[in-house]
């Protein structure tokens, strides 16, 4: 019997857990339904006068192999393209300080390097790290700010870690679990490491020479097109799933959509929308106790980019961004100069830049209607460069619980969760940015290992 599959969601997840199944089970009927006019959730490409532009996800880290070896699978090798030698700034104190050497997530391995950017007094804590007994258990989790800011010193945290992580979880570093944000450094603490600087110390040394980020030429559009293409699967897009039910060994979702309301059966469903769309998709499908307090406990984040093309008369800072110390009273969290960044984008009329806002808790700034934050986008940058823009294009792209706060003790909860439903819903798979961590890599490693495990229930 030819196996029917759903897909609840047509983001990068979702098209990836449907990439896979259709490798691992090449008869089965997939079907993607996908709540907006387009696929590819938070990757979006979108297209200004002189090219295309993201108004999401930028870039994945190319040494993870998860995007790297899908990239390549796809056939869209020729495409990859790697950022040039800039790096970036910090904005603390009204003033940009380039980013200091020798850090890992924003944990120094030299506190030295930090003399920019704290005070006399400010470095003398935190360079008093390597002296304060670490007490840490093999195996353990702890909020990362926490412990950073108890062994550094708070300034660390508000000007190099949570800078450093606000663009990938919109969250500050103390709701974040160590183990599942910066695995690495827990995994050196594990081995011994008797304090922070120590560790931190240990990773920058282990770094692979090469570029640690890439794109591709065209924009992410390339890489959405080649999986929905490669999946075979029928795509429905303003198709909303509004309820999950079991009905013996298989599942009826109830669908509403351009062409009114109707069922789609399926032996087996991938689940990749945001946590707060899935979670009462889940719950109320099989009575997931466990299931819905771990989903009700993942924090969302809302966020917003606004994207630009100015004059290139404008003098933008010879940098690839800024990043803002979260103790600095400005109402974006980052600005990434796109074509300083990016040298295959540097011959278009005007500079990109991309100008990105939103916080956990701080919902202030999003409440702005779409003129008022890209007249916050010019302002930043006018602020930072001396002059105001003279303005091309632009574009506002809102993002609604797209990022999930990772908290300590993650990866036990999600694991609790699938237990339940496999017990429970067994053939129904969640996957995306809440379960294995946000990032292209994590999310294209969660699709297709919840996919393996579907290919492989059902081959039993």
């Amino acid at each position: 019997m030819r196996p029917r599959i759903a897909v609840v969601g047509g983001g990068l997840s979702g098209l990836t857990a449907a990439y896979q199944l259709s490798r691992d089970l090449p008869d089965a009927r997939i079907t993607v339904l996908e709540a907006s006019e387009r696929l590819g959730g938070a990757l979006h490409t979108a297209d200004f006068p002189s090219g295309p532009m993201e108004l999401g996800a930028e870039a994945f880290i190319a040494r993870r192999p998860e995007a790297s070896d899908l990239v390549t699978e796809l056939g869209l090798t020729g495409s990859l393209r790697h950022p040039g030698t800039l790096g970036p700034a910090i904005l603390t104190g009204g003033r940009l300080v380039p980013m200091p050497a020798g850090t890992m997530m924003g944990l120094p391995s030299e506190v030295t390097a930090l003399s920019g950017l704290l005070s006399t007094a400010e470095l003398a804590r935190a360079a008093r790290e390597t002296d304060l007994p670490l007490t840490w258990e093999p195996g353990g989790d702890v909020p990362l700010g926490s412990l950073v800011s108890q062994r550094f010193g708070p300034a660390v945290v508000a000007r190099l870690v949570d800078p450093m992580l606000g663009g990938v979880y919109a969250a500050p570093s103390s709701g974040l679990g160590l183990r599942q944000v910066v695995p690495g450094l827990a995994q050196a603490l594990d081995r011994g490491a008797p304090n922070l600087t120590a560790a931190a110390r240990e990773l920058v040394a282990q770094r692979r020479p090469g570029p640690v980020f890439a794109t591709l030429d065209g924009g992410y559009r390339l890489l959405v097109d080649a999986l929905a293409r490669s999946s075979g699967a029928l795509v429905r897009t303003r198709a909303t799933c509004t309820a999950l039910h079991r009905v013996g060994s298989r599942y009826s979702l109830a669908v509403t959509g351009d062409g009114g309301a109707w069922v789609e059966e399926a032996d087996l469903v991938v689940v990749a929308v945001p946590v707060p769309r899935a979670a009462p998709l889940l719950t109320t499908a099989g009575g997931l106790d466990t299931a819905d307090r771990a989903l009700s406990g993942i924090r969302t984040a809302s966020s917003a980019v606004v994207a630009l093309e100015v004059d290139r008369a404008l003098d933008l800072p010879d940098r690839s961004g800024v990043l803002v110390a979260t103790d600095e009273d400005v109402p974006f969290k980052a600005i990434t100069f796109t074509s300083r960044k990016w040298p295959h984008l540097d011959s278009r009329p005007g500079h990109l830049v991309r100008v990105s806002f939103g916080r956990l808790d701080d919902d202030d700034v999003l409440a702005s209607d779409d003129a008022a934050l890209t007249r916050m986008a010019e302002s930043a940058l006018a602020d930072l460069c001396g002059s105001a823009p003279l303005v091309l294009h632009t574009r506002v792209r809102r993002w609604q619980d797209a990022l999930a706060e990772i908290g300590p003790g993650h990866d036990t909860r999600i694991a609790e969760v699938r237990a339940e439903l496999a017990a429970r819903l067994p053939g129904v798979e969640l996957v995306g940015g809440a379960t294995e961590g946000v990032g292209v890599p994590a999310c294209i490693g969660s699709a297709r290992a919840a996919a393996r495990r579907l290919a492989a229930k059902w081959q039993d």
